[in-house]
């Protein structure tokens, strides 16, 4: 087995961030074989990539895997999610309060009614989800995340969701009918909310290790975060920035409050049209925050960026019957470990095009 497909020990804690160009999924180990799988994101053979690490690693997903989270319907974050829920048998499911409420599982069921558009937009596969744990016997609920919630704990490790509160709960209940078409009106796309308020933050610890999982939660969201006396008080070592390191999503308190000083942040870039996240001032923004910084890519890439071989080679090998399956660690992917006791500091492993944030390309 290759050093970068070594599965970690059981006392190791790791965190692996994957990145663009097929959106954004983070892979936990929670020590003695048990894993959390936050988001999902598709590889070039359009398969979950952390199904596909999993199992180059030599673990069973329908065994080891404890917990499944949607933060949010973003396309670069849901993408792949009915694969993780259809594999991950034994696996709680998790979202936001707000995507299990009858008002956004109305907008599910109308798709099918009025066959509404899903290009770029992440209500399918919510739809797909809910069907397959629906079709289970028993059928499973999901469990909700909601502001200031244990929703895992198991073997000395909490994993708390920190958002949304009940005021961003019932905004985004109160906005969700405006984005279905009316009767008569044509299909359309199904546009996600913004700013997007009932993203799922999340707080973990387990032994000596705390880490604090931003997802896409913008400004307003972390005041609430930050003004509840409710939420675990626990400073985090390591840090997965909000929104592609976006200023729109970053809150100078957050780093004093929350983080250790100097954590180990890493975040995912991301490119649509015109436009690219983190900017230079946002690079420079984190980094006046920490010197500890990681970008999974070193480029800001799109979310259909794609490795192109000559036409040439495709069609020989083609003619050849010869078909490549890239290794899992071979894209883009930041992965930190450390032992759960704390006794020696975080060990960060780039792969792909991957690396220090002050290294990526202006």
């Amino acid at each position: 087995m290759k050093a970068s497909e070594a599965p970690p020990g059981a006392d190791e804690f790791e965190l692996t961030l994957f990145g663009p160009g097929y959106g954004e999924s983070i892979v936990l180990h929670l020590g003695d074989g048990v894993w959390a799988l936050i988001d999902s994101c598709l590889n070039e053979d359009g398969e979950p990539r952390a199904l596909r690490y999993l199992e180059s690693i030599g673990l069973d997903p329908a065994r080891d895997v404890a917990l499944i989270v949607a933060t949010h319907w973003h396309d670069d974050h849901i993408r792949g999610m009915a694969q993780l829920v259809e594999h991950c048998t034994r696996a709680t499911f998790c979202c936001a309060s707000a995507l299990a409420r009858k008002e956004f599982l109305a907008a599910v069921r109308a798709m099918e009614g009025r066959h509404l558009s899903s290009a770029g937009s992440g209500i399918r596969e919510m739809h797909e989800v809910f069907s397959c744990l629906l079709q289970r016997t028993p059928g499973q609920t999901p469990k909700l995340a909601l502001a200031n919630r244990l929703i895992l704990d198991q073997g000395g490790c909490e994993i708390w969701s920190l958002s949304p509160s009940d005021r961003n709960y019932a905004a985004f209940i109160r906005t969700i009918g405006s984005l279905m078409p009316g009767e008569g009106q044509s299909k359309r796309r199904v546009p996600d909310p913004s700013p997007n308020d009932v993203a799922v933050v999340l707080w973990v610890r387990i032994e000596n290790i705390v880490v604090l999982l931003g997802s896409d939660l913008e400004r307003s969201g972390w005041v609430e975060i930050l003004q509840s006396a409710e939420r675990p008080t626990s400073k985090a070592s390591a840090f997965k920035v909000p929104h592609h390191g976006s200023k729109n999503a970053h809150h100078p308190a957050v780093w004093t409050q929350m983080l250790e000083p100097s954590p180990f942040a890493v975040l995912t870039p991301w490119r649509r049209g015109g436009h690219a996240l983190p900017t230079h001032s946002d690079v420079e923004r984190i980094l006046s925050c920490t010197t500890n910084a990681y970008a999974t890519a070193r480029e800001s890439l799109s979310a259909k960026a794609t490795i192109r071989r000559p036409k040439m080679v495709d069609r020989t090998m083609g003619e050849s019957g010869v078909k490549l399956r890239r290794l899992a660690m071979s894209s883009d992917a930041i992965r930190l470990r450390r032992p759960l006791d704390g006794r020696t500091g975080w060990k960060v492993q780039k792969f792909g095009s991957a690396c220090r944030l002050q290294d990526r390309s202006s």
